[in-house]
């Protein structure tokens, strides 16, 4: 298979799960199926070249699982689940610092950990509209039009999921 099928193929599922995950009102659902399309996103942005990407794509798969993980336990574990990735999410982008699409990117992946650690619902999925815009710029510094569609589609989404979540109160899964 040529590389470039195999960035279209990796763009178009990683696309589609995360779409399936921010539309829907379940947190629980968002946290698992984004953090399946992370680890696709790692491979994408490992072929495109997006080093930073990458990285910070690989991250999100454990930030999922951990935020996951400690849902349901003390402040003081949550708060040490948020820091650890916070720091290797830092680390990450000082490794593999390119400029601006490092600081956009980087700050997504922040705001991104916050929002699945701390938030839920209505507020879950509009922090995942800032996510969305910030790694916008990754996708256009790399021309990457999975990425970019994706981006698009994601924030979208993010913005339906938003509203479904304010309609039906109680079914965040968190």
């Amino acid at each position: 298979m040529e590389a470039s099928h195999l960035i279209h193929a990796t763009g178009i599922v990683a696309l589609s799960l995360n779409v399936r995950g921010l539309v829907g009102s379940n947190d629980r659902s968002l946290r698992t199926s984004t953090g399946v399309a992370s680890a696709i996103w790692a491979l994408n942005n490992l072929l495109i070249g997006a080093h930073t990407a990458a990285a910070l794509s690989a991250v999100s798969v454990g930030r999922q699982a951990s935020a996951e993980a400690v849902q349901d336990k003390s402040v003081r574990i949550r708060m040490l689940a948020f820091l650890a990735v916070v720091v290797i999410t830092m680390l990450a982008s000082a490794l593999t610092w390119n400029g601006w699409t490092t600081l956009c990117t980087g700050a997504g992946s922040l705001v991104g950990t916050w929002a699945m650690f701390y938030l839920r619902g209505t507020a879950l999925r509009l922090a995942m509209v800032l996510v969305a815009l910030l790694w916008m710029y990754n996708a256009w510094a790399y021309h990457a039009l999975w990425q970019m569609l994706a981006n698009f589609a994601s924030g979208g989404a993010a913005l339906v999921g938003a509203w479904r979540a304010r309609q039906t109160p109680g079914t965040t899964g968190a």
